[in-house]
């Protein structure tokens, strides 16, 4: 009995393995083109409310390298303002092993904050960011990981801190 189960299990092996395709150069590259991005929400003291999305389009450029160009838009009200602001840029995703993600992106940000006085601030702040994170494999990807701003300067810029954390999903076809 355990010798037919034996060469039973083996002949399914052979066959399933027998089904990859290794090295032949004869199959097309599946999902080179990818769209994805991420939504945010947040709520805080004061009546704080922030809305953000931010959708995307790439291309796989070679096997371990995407780059695509991305939109944003962000919303955020407190008791006393509100600020609407829009970015966009190009960004590349390098994926030297599985499940790293190692990515920079340029945005361009416009935008303005006003007040319940009837004052305003305008925005117009460019940001290169680098760093990395995991990611997932397969026709779904999900992407999560930390970036850094290195036109960044302490006073000077509209973001807090030059961190920056990411989360997204995106498809392939």
């Amino acid at each position: 009995m355990k010798n037919i189960f034996l060469c039973s299990f083996l002949l399914i092996s052979f066959t399933v393995f027998g089904q990859i395709s290794v090295g032949t150069g004869t199959t097309k590259q599946q999902n080179n083109w990818r769209v994805g991005g991420g939504i945010g929400l947040g709520f805080g003291n004061n009546n704080y409310f922030g809305f953000s999305v931010t959708p995307f389009i790439g291309y796989m450029i070679a096997p371990q390298l995407e780059g695509g160009v991305k939109v944003g838009y962000q919303y955020g009200s407190q008791k006393n303002w509100k600020q609407n602001l829009f970015n966009f840029g190009p960004y590349m995703n390098y994926y030297p092993v599985r499940s790293l993600l190692l990515r920079a992106e340029y945005d361009y940000y416009t935008g303005n904050q006003k007040y319940g006085d009837n004052t305003s601030i305008s925005y117009d702040e460019s940001a290169l960011w680098v760093g990395g994170g995991y990611h997932t494999s397969g026709a779904i990807q999900m992407h999560a990981g930390l970036m850094y701003n290195v036109l960044y300067k302490e006073g000077e810029s509209m973001f807090s801190n030059g961190f920056r954390p990411f989360v997204g999903v995106s498809v392939g076809f």
